[in-house]
């Protein structure tokens, strides 16, 4: 393992077995050596797979940001890991020749001894274009395979090792979301977090937004005045909101008499993998390297939950109205802020949303006869 550098919750699997290397180039004198090396190793007839995958596991240096590391793995037709390598930046064609050429040369201790296969099947086409010709050198064909089941199994076993009992599921896994909501969610996000509307509002400036065709508003309060937790804590009814406010319990007591909706921004490895890899896969914007958005739902355990889909399309129309207020242009010159009562449609993926947004007095949410 690279000094300074460890893995979130290690576990011995991956690493009794995996090489960590920075992307040096190898000494050419010394690929050439091993290359010949390889020429002479008898032949079986068997195959390899051969891949390289993002993992879904974080290295957090000591004093670097945290990043997912490339996992390059060749394995023997019995499944046994012959070699692998974890490495920060995606793997070159060289890199992968070069491991494959180790892999022959020097299998790790139990994938058998030195020995060169008949066939390499990889899950990436451009690899076989890659890897062909140095193959072909060694009479080891490169064909197309995709999926790799052997490997997929390999990886996943790896990852289970190193991460959590229970992977957290993404936003795509919620019946009937789907990829262009998510979009807009993530669009609207980032511009609530560019627009800092936490330099202005404090949770002493609560918000009751309706969004038809709910029968009654949500109570949504801005965090982030504090300088530590940014975002939107959304309370579904008045009474959830004062308690927040009113309450002596514990936060752990808290929980159990209230739940509420909350979207906050965080660094990636706050983020679930699926929707990690949702956000690469369809270009989600995210608005800086501490702003990925994170949607969820507290329970009376204080767990974050996945949110519903209905309060996915609250916060899609609540977004859009509380942009459209940081947009109102001020009054100032009869002394006035942005209006406190604001009736919008906002645009939703296929339709329009009809949202009526109002300020409220903090003093008077602790009034019973609060109309709204």
């Amino acid at each position: 393992m690279t000094e300074g550098t460890s893995l979130s919750q290690p576990q011995p699997y991956a690493l009794e077995k995996t090489t960590w290397q920075e992307e040096a180039m190898s000494d050419p004198r010394q690929m050439e050596g091993l290359l010949q090396h390889v020429q002479r190793l008898p032949q079986r007839d068997e195959y390899w797979v051969g891949t390289h995958r993002l993992a879904r596991m974080w290295v957090t240096p000591c004093k670097a940001p945290p990043y997912r590391p490339y996992v390059i793995l060749v394995l023997s037709q019995e499944g046994k890991i012959v070699r692998s390598q974890v490495q920060r930046h995606p793997p070159t064609a060289q890199t992968l020749f070069e491991e494959l050429v180790r892999a022959m040369c020097r299998p790790v201790w139990g994938a058998g001894r030195a020995r060169r296969p008949t066939r390499l099947y990889v899950d990436h086409p451009e690899d076989v274009a890659a890897l062909t010709p140095g193959l072909a050198a060694l009479q080891v064909q490169c064909v197309y395979r995709h999926p790799l089941a052997l490997a997929d199994a390999v990886i996943a076993d790896m990852e289970r090792s190193l991460g959590p009992a229970t992977p957290r599921p993404g936003l795509l896994s919620i019946p009937s979301v789907t990829p262009p909501l998510l979009e807009h969610l993530y669009q609207l996000a980032a511009q609530w977090y560019q627009a800092t509307p936490w330099r202005w509002l404090t949770d002493h400036h609560p918000f009751a937004i309706r969004c038809l065709p709910e029968d009654a508003p949500r109570y949504a309060v801005v965090m982030g005045s504090g300088g530590e937790v940014f975002g939107l804590a959304v309370y579904e009814t008045l009474a959830d909101l004062q308690l927040m406010f009113t309450s002596s319990l514990s936060p752990r007591q808290l929980a159990k008499r209230a739940t509420w909706f909350v979207l906050f921004f965080e660094e990636a490895p706050a983020v679930s993998f699926e929707d990690l890899d949702a956000i690469a896969a369809y270009n989600w914007p995210v608005a800086a390297p501490q702003a990925y958005p994170v949607f969820g739902r507290t329970t009376p355990e204080q767990e974050l939950v996945l949110p519903a889909k209905s309060d996915l399309l609250w916060m899609e129309g609540a977004l859009g109205a509380l942009l459209a207020y940081m947009d109102a242009p001020m009054e100032v010159d009869q002394g006035k802020g942005r209006p406190a009562d604001l009736t919008v449609s906002v645009p939703r993926v296929g339709s329009e949303a009809h949202v009526h947004l109002r300020v409220l007095e903090f003093e008077a949410i602790f009034r019973k006869d609060l109309g709204v």
